[in-house]
């Protein structure tokens, strides 16, 4: 859908625009947001949930009283699609939120009475949990494209990062801090890979791809597997022979990303 890809491109220029600037301004974040979604997807209408200091659930944003009303009532029953999203940390939606035996019948029941006849929610998700959830209400039933889907909760996922961004002088000291830790990890996998090349007979490309393989097998990553090899936690020769390569990554390919 190319007017989505259109649409999605716009949000991300604003939306990145918002979160490069000296000093986030949260409120207009979350316009950005919320907008953006409504606008990708036809909706009517928007409201945003978020977790407080005690796990409970806050209003902090809707589109109109009638949204409003809709949040603090899944607020107030602890059900509804913005809870179960939040709960769950996936996508929820329902098409047709007049049909029989409907999911959450008191939300429903005011959501029809409001005008809206579907809803999906998308979470809002920091450290694999949903920290809020965004509400998207729509006057028609229907489901949305996939494309509309990943493109809101892409938006969703950035407007968390925003939100946790570090302000002014800190953010730029936490990205020193950073970039010394990615060297410092360069460093160490560099390391490793010079380690397996000896132990093993082979050249540093093979013994990088080998490295690799070995990550992939074990569920794990490069970096962790380069430290338990250069702490000792893990020999060299422990190294599956018969791991296979990354199907889709040459040696090449790893040298540009690891160096």
């Amino acid at each position: 859908m190319p007017e989505t890809r259109e649409q999605l491109a716009d949000a991300l220029v604003e939306l990145t625009t918002q979160l490069v600037a000296d000093g986030t301004d949260v409120a207009a974040l979350l316009r950005v947001v919320t907008r953006s979604c409504g606008e990708l997807t036809g909706a009517a209408a928007a409201g945003l949930l978020m977790t407080d200091a005690r796990g409970g659930l806050e209003v902090v944003a809707a589109s109109d009283d009638t949204t409003e009303f809709l949040e603090v009532l899944q607020v107030l029953t602890g059900d509804g699609p913005c809870v179960e999203s939040i709960r769950t940390g996936e996508i929820v939606g329902v098409a047709d939120l007049g049909a029989e035996d409907p999911r959450w019948p008191a939300f429903a029941e005011g959501a029809v009475a409001g005008g809206f006849r579907a809803v999906h929610a998308f979470p809002l998700r920091l450290r694999r949990r949903a920290v809020g959830g965004l509400n998207l209400f729509h006057a028609h039933a229907g489901e949305l494209t996939r494309e509309q889907l990943q493109a809101c909760q892409t938006l969703a996922d950035l407007a968390v990062l925003g939100l946790t961004a570090e302000p002014g002088d800190r953010r730029d000291a936490r990205l020193v801090e950073t970039t010394l830790v990615v060297l410092n990890e360069r460093v160490r996998l560099a390391q490793a890979v010079g380690m397996v090349a000896a132990a093993r007979g082979l050249d540093p490309g093979a013994a990088r791809v080998l490295l690799h393989a070995h990550a992939d097998r074990r569920r794990t990553t490069a970096t962790a597997v380069a430290e338990a090899l250069t702490t000792g936690r893990l020999a060299p020769g422990a190294l599956a022979a018969d791991a296979p390569p990354r199907p889709s990554t040459s040696p090449a390919a790893h040298r540009a990303l690891d160096g």
